[in-house]
């Protein structure tokens, strides 16, 4: 099509069919990654299941919001006996720690890593005595179910007076059954 000789009709068309091939070309790429890229059904699912998460605002299931592969919490805890529950709540899942840091002003960072070599970020800000707010990045296509995991452990650690749970679940990730 000669777009200089167009008219505004035809080019709003030929704009229109654009629009429609590449959608259809990106959810066309969208499944076949999801379903070719990985070696196991469940995983495509859980990667459908993230996908699905990107497209919504937030998921949040009382205190945490989960979006874009990232956890966010606030926790009535202290912030030393927050990162002490960070250490054992990653050695009890056999999360390698990779590197850390602490300002010393209350900003604690660190990186994880499991067997399969996924990464996993979390950082520990203190707001208050007894307020801190946990950001955990498993990343875009990470787990949901993990970063909750890791959530569930560290809140135990902090308070080992609940009791212990089979698994944990996206759903129910606060609740002890």
């Amino acid at each position: 099509m000669d777009f200089r000789r167009a008219k505004p009709v035809d080019l709003a068309r030929a704009l229109a069919r654009l629009l429609l091939s590449s959608t259809v070309v990106a959810a066309a790429l969208t499944v076949a990654m999801l379903t070719g890229a990985s070696g196991c059904a469940t995983a495509a699912v859980a990667s459908a299941g993230t996908m699905v998460g990107l497209a919504a605002s937030a998921v949040s299931t009382g205190a945490d919001a989960y979006r874009l592969g990232k956890l966010d919490s606030a926790d009535e805890a202290r912030y030393g006996e927050w990162v002490a529950a960070v250490h054992a709540a990653a050695a009890e899942l056999h999360l390698k720690l990779e590197k850390e840091s602490d300002d010393g002003k209350g900003v604690y960072r660190c990186t994880l890593r499991d067997d399969r070599g996924s990464k996993i970020k979390l950082g520990v800000e203190r707001r208050t005595e007894t307020l801190c707010r946990t950001r955990i990045d498993v990343g875009w296509f990470g787990s949901e179910p993990t970063a909750r995991l890791l959530l569930w452990r560290i809140r135990f650690h902090d308070d080992p007076t609940q009791r212990k749970r089979t698994g944990a679940s996206t759903q129910d990730a606060g609740e002890v059954k």
